[in-house]
């Protein structure tokens, strides 16, 4: 069990983190990472992505917010949250997320884990695994994306 002040700490995280995405605020949302910051994704084929800095996660983030736009994501609440304190700098967040439309119809969900780093900020991102753009891309009726 995580201490309550990471547990405190993460849902502060947590929920500005949601409210930028709520927003479309892509310079809110990269706030949220620490560089380098690796992502894994599910594919075809499993390849990490290191993002080396804000400009190329704001691409990242832009192309999943065109995505949520087209299929009308409004807002988002967490299904599962597992919190881990691994030291006072690190912790893990096991996420199960689900966005919706403005009548909070069902849309998409997906789940992650994250490693996040303990910053003078507040917590940030510092890698992320997680299934979420083939769930994302099924929503919007687009194929999978093509395999690297």
């Amino acid at each position: 069990m995580a201490p309550s002040d990471t547990v405190s700490a993460v849902l502060e995280f947590l929920a500005s983190y949601g409210t930028a995405f709520e927003g479309y605020d892509t310079k809110a949302i990269v706030d949220h990472y620490a560089f380098p910051c690796a992502i894994i994704g599910d594919s075809e084929t499993i390849t990490p992505l290191v993002f080396k800095g804000a400009e190329q996660c704001s691409a990242g983030v832009d192309y999943v917010l065109s995505l949520h736009r087209q299929v009308g994501v409004t807002q988002g609440k967490p299904l599962l949250l597992e919190i881990t304190e691994l030291s006072p700098r690190l912790a893990g967040m096991n996420i199960r997320y689900q966005w919706q439309d403005k009548t909070g119809k069902p849309l998409y969900d997906f789940q992650g884990f994250y490693s996040l780093a303990r910053t003078e900020a507040g917590y940030r991102i510092a890698a992320i695994c997680h299934n979420q753009l083939p769930r994302l891309l099924a929503c919007a009726g687009r194929p999978s994306l093509p395999v690297s």
